[in-house]
């Protein structure tokens, strides 16, 4: 009777104990990273069945449970994918696998999320238009492999049916130093704490980005998203400035040199699309600014201060094909509406033209165009009667890139407006609508800042 008393009261103990002993793991790895050795082999052997043209290799492995999360993140220190030759094709400082607590036992496939964080990232477009990628300095475009592995993964996986074991893997990038060149254009972005978020659906990888970007002195904070077709490898990029100068923009796209002149704070979207090349092919922007300049003292003889700017439009295949939809300019004197066509073949800028001015006198705008214009058919533009304070000009013609010279025809109006139409805002419309007292047909043809201007009939 005792040997069965002593026997039960052992049993009870070892299984307290063992109970006791799981308490204090699950406890553990709740509250700080262990050490699990035993794991490590076979979370290795996990990963390297989702990508299974080369091998992980890591050198320390931590384990730690988020029970209200309900996950269990697996900490890999000193990662490497590695070929069947143990030649290194991507490395990174750590990288995080995170699954859920629940499949552990089922099935440790179904990995959530890859945390990768630290890595030395760089996107390079070569002269011959092939692009290089390099993850962890291996410098040899090794790194390709895993890039396409992982769209590759992403895809399948994406497309299979809810029923199938495996499901997408999200892959999130911490505090990269990543690195964006180009050597076509020269264009060369350092982002030095980027943050990308991967996120596979359907034929499709998505991803959100932070960017603290460095350029000219200035830190940048960029953010947006994007979207990487893996059919057509196509790419989609969605930009969200917040008071940016336009000026900074080429450092990272040399096609917006157009916004140059214009010395203000830009804030609103870019969208972008590209090839399998990088290549532009489409772009469209609606971005607003605050006070600044429009810096054309050099060409039109006195620079614009701007009190608002509003500017929407699309640009085609590499910024060759760009259409102003609506550009709105409040200046201290003078109201401005306005849409522009320009066309680019070559070192030929084709060039059309229409804007509406509310204001004192278009002369105002055009100072040293009208010293060259010998005509006083225009008397009306230096009215300030309200009649005569609407007034429109537009050019049609070319502007060669290369000797900086304009050949065009254009033409001077004075519009009649209704009083009424002077407390509200006058558009595009109305213009078209009022009545004009005259015009003036002209041609112009030299150099912007001496331009030789003649009343054509």
């Amino acid at each position: 009777m005792n040997m069965k008393v002593t026997a039960k009261n052992t049993v009870t103990m070892i299984t307290v104990a063992v109970i006791a002993a799981l308490v204090v793991i699950l406890i553990l790895i709740a509250t700080r990273r262990i050490s699990l050795p035993f794991i490590s082999s076979y979370i290795r052997d996990q990963l390297e069945s989702h990508f299974q043209s080369f091998n992980i290799d890591f050198d320390s492995l931590h384990t730690q449970w988020h029970p209200l999360n309900g996950v269990i993140n697996f900490h890999l220190g000193t990662v490497r994918a590695v070929d069947y030759d143990n030649n290194n094709l991507a490395a990174a400082p750590k990288m995080i696998i995170e699954v859920k607590a629940n499949s552990v036992l089922k099935n440790i496939k179904k990995i959530n999320t890859v945390v990768i964080h630290n890595p030395k990232i760089s996107l390079i477009r070569s002269i011959g238009g092939a692009l290089k990628f390099d993850i962890g300095n291996t410098h040899d475009d090794s790194s390709r492999r895993v890039l396409e592995t992982i769209l590759l993964n992403a895809h399948t996986t994406s497309s299979k049916t809810d029923q199938d074991t495996d499901s997408p893997i999200n892959f999130r990038i911490v505090n990269s130093d990543l690195t964006l060149s180009d050597e076509i254009s020269g264009s060369l972005l350092r982002v030095p704490n980027a943050y990308i978020d991967l996120i596979p659906q359907n034929n499709e990888v998505n991803c959100n980005y932070k960017f603290n970007v460095f350029a000219s002195g200035e830190y940048l904070n960029i953010l947006g998203n994007c979207s990487y077709n893996t059919d057509n490898k196509h790419f989609n990029l969605s930009v969200n400035l917040d008071e940016v100068r336009p000026a900074l923009l080429t450092e990272f796209f040399p096609q917006f040199m157009y916004f140059k002149p214009l010395e203000v704070q830009l804030s609103g979207k870019v969208q972008l699309e590209f090839d399998n090349l990088l290549h532009v092919t489409n772009a469209e922007f609606d971005l607003t600014s605050e006070k600044g300049t429009l810096e054309v003292i050099e060409t039109l003889g006195k620079n614009l201060e701007i009190n608002s700017l509003y500017i929407s439009g699309k640009a085609l295949n590499e910024f060759s094909h760009i259409s102003l939809d609506e550009l709105k300019l409040d200046l201290n004197d003078n109201y401005i509406i306005a849409n522009a066509l320009f066309l680019k073949d070559k070192n030929i800028l084709d060039i059309k033209l229409n804007a509406f001015v509310k204001g004192s006198s278009i002369e105002d705008i055009l100072p040293r165009w009208f010293a060259y214009l010998e005509t006083e058919d225009l008397d009306c533009l230096k009215n300030n009667d309200d009649s005569y304070r609407h007034s429109s000009f537009s050019i049609d013609g070319t502007y060669d890139l290369t000797q900086q010279k304009i050949n065009a025809l254009g033409q001077f109006k004075c519009h009649e407006v209704l009083l009424s139409s002077k407390l509200k805002v006058i558009t595009v419309e109305d213009y078209l609508n009022s009545t004009t007292k005259h015009d003036l047909n002209f041609r112009i043809d030299g150099a912007l800042d001496a331009p030789n201007l003649a009343t054509a009939y």
